[in-house]
């Protein structure tokens, strides 16, 4: 953590330039506005120095500190715009992200997936993978029923068994 006292050294401030994991304490006036004294930290989405009090927290599957402007949050969990959730390939199926169905997928995600190792992994490689297959789709209305119609029995093993005698 690195102070900066400006009634010292008045101008020098404009010179400083952190590095992105670096914490700076300002002290004093800055030319634009009134005395701070909260820590100031930059945002690895936006590059904007931003105070702490505006910080999101760490996107929890790459680790980038994420101003609250940038992040999207998902109950506690913290995520960057590149990590925010989206199922591309069903989004692109259904045409909407906030299909009961996405939902599904997303808990199945989230409570499954998430907490293991390989699991973590193969989301990885789907959010690599699945961002070029999901525009194809997203082009075509056949191909977009079709990829619904093969999607349908996986979601369906997925919903709690209570949902499943409803249907």
């Amino acid at each position: 953590m690195r102070y900066l006292d400006l009634r010292i050294k008045p101008f020098r401030h404009k010179h400083y330039k952190p590095s992105n994991r670096e914490i700076v304490v300002v002290i004093g006036m800055q030319s634009q506005g009134p005395i701070i004294n909260e820590p100031q930290y930059i945002c690895d989405v936006c590059g904007k120095k931003k105070p702490v009090s505006q910080m999101a927290g760490k996107c929890v599957k790459c680790g980038k500190y994420v101003c609250s402007q940038c992040a999207r949050l998902k109950g506690d969990r913290v995520y960057c715009p590149q990590h925010a959730g989206a199922c591309f390939i069903a989004t692109a199926a259904y045409g909407t992200p906030m299909a009961e169905e996405i939902n599904t997928l997303r808990r199945f995600r989230d409570d499954e997936m998430e907490p293991n190792l390989v699991g973590k992994h193969l989301v990885t490689l789907y959010y690599d993978v699945s961002p070029p297959i999901a525009r194809v789709i997203a082009r075509s209305e056949s191909m977009r029923a079709f990829v619904r119609l093969n999607l349908k029995p996986i979601i369906r093993s997925l919903e709690p068994k209570s949902d499943q005698q409803d249907s």
